[in-house]
């Protein structure tokens, strides 16, 4: 089955779109999130306890409860492997060295290589956690002048050369994508979304396809797209019971393994919807059992012993 994107000619297929999208949306919400809180150690702690607890929940139970019932090693076999360790520790270092496989499991699907594939935006993402924690501490977030320099010098490196920046060679478009995020809540007083402005942006990246200026026209298009559906078009939210997002894209990776693992030759169209719905419901339960009891904690200050 053909990606839909890569068949019209985008030059880019669905999954990457999902990705850049995130990035945009997360550039803009962490950024604002830092110029909310009261401080560095406030932003930090707020984001370690948005993006760990419900990571590590999913790593321990592709673990320990996915991978022994997959597996096609003996219990003893796969408990004694250190991979099985391995993944839940390197996977938690947020480093480009992540661990990918658990002994034995998924080796008949055809993506027998990852558990889990979608983990590898995570160590970009606390990449640019760092980032607009050291722009926050000096200040920039405060200067709108000296942070669109700054964001414009490292757009000029990362086109000239990319190797300059103390990023894996990977994530250096999501980066891209991020700055953009931080720009409009940079710009957010002086950015209007409209329905014009949309379809003049869309055509225009349309009119740049096969050019060297397509993916900059599309990374502007897909950018204001962001804010556009979400300011302008009226639909129904998810969030009414909580919030999944993060939930849902932790664990549509695995349950897509799991339905291959399951039924090899079911329809690819059922897979997606099988995997959608059962990773939107397991979005909730990572809300509801972990991701919102840990939240709870950025409010809590850290003890200070009042001595006499």
């Amino acid at each position: 089955m053909k990606d839909i994107f890569l068949a019209n000619s985008w030059g880019t297929y669905s999954g990457d779109i999902a990705v850049e999208i995130f990035f945009v949306v997360s550039g803009f919400m962490v950024s604002g999130s830092y110029i909310r809180r009261s401080g560095l150690f406030q932003f930090m702690k707020a984001r370690v306890l948005r993006i760990v607890p419900a990571l590590l929940a999913c790593l321990l139970v592709s673990a320990f409860v996915i991978g022994p019932w997959v597996t096609t090693l003996s219990f003893s076999e796969y408990f004694h492997s250190h991979e099985v360790l391995a993944y839940i520790v390197k996977n938690l270092q947020f480093s480009s060295e992540m661990a990918w496989r658990l002994p034995g499991v998924f080796e008949a699907n055809p993506y027998k290589w990852s558990v889990n594939g979608s983990l590898w935006t995570l160590p970009a993402e606390f990449r640019m956690y760092i980032f607009v924690a050291v722009i926050g501490a000096v200040g920039l977030l405060r200067s709108r002048t000296a942070l669109t320099l700054v964001l414009i010098g490292l757009a000029v490196i990362g086109f000239v050369n990319p190797g300059l920046l103390p990023l894996h060679p990977m994530w250096v478009r999501l980066a891209g994508y991020f700055a953009l995020g931080i720009a409009v809540q940079l710009y957010r007083d002086k950015v209007g979304v409209s329905h014009e402005a949309m379809a003049a942006l869309a055509f225009m990246a349309f009119l740049c396809r096969g050019t060297q200026l397509y993916p900059y026209a599309f990374a502007l298009a897909l950018t204001y797209f962001c804010f556009w559906f979400a300011y302008r078009l009226k639909l129904p939210s998810i969030e009414a019971h909580g919030d999944p997002s993060y939930g849902t894209y932790l664990w549509g990776w695995p349950l897509l393994q799991i339905f291959a693992w399951f039924s090899p030759a079911a329809s690819p169209y059922l897979a997606f919807v099988a995997a959608g719905l059962g990773s939107l419901v397991l979005g909730y339960v990572s809300w509801h059992l972990v991701e919102k009891q840990t939240l709870r904690l950025k409010s809590r200050r850290p003890f200070v012993y009042q001595g006499k």
